[in-house]
């Protein structure tokens, strides 16, 4: 004797927690979907996929252009630049809130070709760096962070339930804290690329004098292969912790995070030199972290993406690498700027051959009384 479909879809759905199914219907889901995701053990998918729309509003790329105005090669080159999969032709992956976003990024894309391309190098800054913030959120939620607990395996419906908890909860809230930091970075680098324009006397404002740093953990390959999971999870947040707190409340500006390395910027290089000595105290004086070194050096950058490129940059960076443990070796520019500065005591070296960049006058740089005077 057959089974009633209906009635193993009504069995199925009785078994989902009350409220996970109030959470799937107000989202749209029907319950012929939920059923047949339950079916499948795949509920936790589903309530993951309604983040962006319910099953059943599902769209075609060439239904996206269609209504959205843009047409699809040029939504194709935004899906890509943003760090998506490219859909095939009539695949549906697209929901009515990539419509909206089309429409509103369709007023960055001109008429010109020069225009597309900015709009398309927009798109890949924004899709990389939201891409680190939705993976640090789903990683480090409190919400989330049990979802393989050894001593209790939770089901594929219990993490669809607590996922749905968690997004309903967050999901809200997040755009507009986001708008809210992007605004004020926009104001920040609004203020400083006018101010950089006040006292430059170069057309291209994305050219200009910048003090760059890098520093990284000494022996930190060896270090993670010693801690457990939770354990280096703990050194990497504290590390970083630490980088930001200390690079900010000195008025530089930390770039970004490169495994165990940092690199920060700012306009002065006696500011520069003063964040690598406080982060190698802060550092030195932490248990959890080892020793670090550190390069400093000043001159002309590129800033392109939100990242900063050129000969001075490649030269703090080469710097960092031959600096032994606990010393911070700077460039000649930067000891000329501290000669003769208090609470800070510097040492010419050898001149040293860098890769690419021939033989460099370098200086090591640590707290002192008084530069001397290089010799």
């Amino acid at each position: 004797m057959s089974t009633d479909p209906r009635e193993v879809s009504e069995d199925l759905i009785d078994r989902i927690p009350l409220r996970l199914l109030q959470i799937l219907e107000e989202l749209g889901v029907s319950p012929s979907e939920i059923a047949e995701a339950a079916a499948r053990d795949e509920l936790h998918l589903l309530v993951v996929d309604t983040m962006i729309g319910a099953p059943s509003l599902r769209l075609t790329s060439e239904e996206v252009s269609a209504q959205s105005g843009i047409s699809a090669t040029d939504l194709r080159r935004v899906w890509r630049a943003l760090g998506f999969i490219e859909p095939q032709p009539g695949e549906k992956v697209f929901f009515p809130v990539d419509i909206a976003a089309s429409r509103s990024f369709s007023g960055l894309l001109g008429t010109r070709p020069e225009e597309l391309d900015v709009a398309i190098q927009l798109a890949r800054v924004i899709g990389s760096s939201m891409a680190r913030v939705a993976e640090a959120e789903i990683l480090s939620s409190n919400g989330l962070k049990d979802l393989n607990r050894p001593n209790r395996w939770l089901s594929n419906t219990e993490i669809a339930e607590r996922f749905a908890l968690y997004s309903t909860a967050i999901v809200p809230s997040v755009p507009q804290l986001l708008g809210y930091v992007w605004l004020r970075h926009l104001h920040a680098a609004s203020r400083r690329v006018l101010l950089m324009r006040d006292n430059s006397t170069g057309a291209d404002l994305s050219e200009f004098d910048l003090s760059v740093g890098f520093l990284d953990l000494v022996g930190f390959t060896v270090l993670s292969q010693q801690l457990t999971t939770e354990e280096l999870a703990r050194v990497v947040n504290r590390f970083e912790e630490v980088a930001h707190n200390t690079v900010t409340s000195l008025g530089g500006r930390l770039v970004k995070m490169i495994g165990d390395e940092v690199m920060f910027v700012c306009q002065d290089p006696q500011v520069a030199v003063e964040i690598a000595l406080v982060l190698q105290e802060e550092y030195k004086g932490d248990r959890d972290l080892s020793e670090v070194r550190a390069g400093v050096a000043t001159g002309r950058v590129l800033a392109k993406d939100g990242d900063y490129y050129g000969p001075i940059v490649n030269l703090a960076s080469r710097i960092v690498n031959i600096a032994t443990p606990s010393s911070i070796l700077i460039s000649e520019p930067v000891a000329d700027r501290l000669r003769g500065k208090f609470a800070t005591d510097v040492k010419a070296l050898q001149p040293r051959f860098l890769k690419d960049l021939g033989y460099v006058q370098l200086y090591r740089v640590r707290r002192g009384v008084r530069v001397n005077g290089a010799n």
